[in-house]
């Protein structure tokens, strides 16, 4: 990655840009003015999003208030509008994505076409050999999903741990050049309980663990360290994903997981995990291959 100093300039420069669009973090604004806005913000951001320094065209913030924690990617994606809206509109899609993080355990789909949930199996390690201690169910809204514009959102109650809140937005618009501006927004907010724990775990075994705003002379750390981490891991889910669609269906997971991996390994200063490669490949086939037999 670049210096600290270089992802400074930028992040603080963009701020003005991106702190007008975050309260759609929380609720979906309307469609037509989601989309100007979204257009609006692609616009202003090109030279930006050219000169990121996370390899790839992103533009990341976080921020923490009343209560809540929220992480989102600005993001250019090479694939046509269309393309990404015919998959992302799809919750079995979406089921497939997210199995490449470290902390989906299981993910299946609930319900008819008209109300779909996920069904999602969370856990705080990888272990192949125990069932995952936590579930949460995320309703899948298709707000507007089409060849000009993709707007859907994901919402769950609650979660681990007293958890609650969760809300994953996505809304994408078509650039000139064929290909897809993406905003990804992810929040929740955390109990008293799930804060106690994790700033256990950050001051003891956690302590290194940082997110991608600089601070200091290296990057930010805590709570929205945490929430920059997981915004990341998210968006890299789906962008793999994405980019493997022509792939057959029965190779798309592998293929998928492989490039995630790709990806999050572009960034060992926030998104290494303990263990090896082999040993992650070998935990997510595992799950994967069970929720395929519990699906026959």
């Amino acid at each position: 990655m670049q210096s600290p100093n270089r992802i400074r300039s930028l992040a603080v420069s963009s701020l003005w840009l991106l702190g007008a669009t975050w309260g759609v973090a929380t609720l979906a604004a309307p469609a037509d003015s989601a989309k100007s806005a979204l257009l609006t913000t692609y616009q202003a951001s090109a030279e930006r999003l050219r000169d990121s320094p996370f390899k790839r065209p992103i533009i990341l913030q976080s921020a923490e208030s009343g209560g809540a924690l929220k992480g989102e990617v600005h993001a250019v994606i090479s694939k046509p509008l269309p393309q990404v809206s015919a998959a992302l509109a799809s919750p079995e899609n979406w089921c497939e994505a997210l199995m490449v993080h470290p902390n989906v355990a299981g993910c299946r789909v609930l319900g008819d076409s008209a109300a779909p949930k996920l069904g999602m199996s969370l856990g705080t390690r990888l272990d192949a050999s125990a069932e995952a201690p936590y579930y949460a169910e995320f309703e899948f809204r298709r707000l507007q999903a089409d060849d000009g514009f993709l707007q859907l959102r994901l919402e769950a109650d609650k979660g681990p741990v007293g958890t609650r809140d969760y809300r994953i937005l996505v809304e994408a618009v078509p650039t000139d050049e064929g290909q897809t501006f993406l905003h990804f927004s992810y929040s929740y907010v955390p109990s008293f309980t799930s804060r106690m724990a994790t700033q256990a775990y950050l001051s003891t075994k956690g302590r290194n663990k940082v997110g991608f705003t600089p601070q200091g002379d290296g990057y930010i750390g805590g709570m929205r360290g945490g929430i920059e981490r997981n915004a990341m891991r998210y968006y890299l889910a789906l962008e793999s994903h994405l980019a493997e669609q022509a792939t057959p269906q029965s190779q798309r997971f592998e293929r998928s997981l492989q490039r995630w991996l790709d990806a999050v390994e572009q960034y060992p200063r926030q998104l290494k995990e303990e263990g090896t490669r082999e040993e992650y490949v070998s935990i997510k086939r595992s799950q994967y291959r069970r929720l395929q037999v519990a699906a026959r």
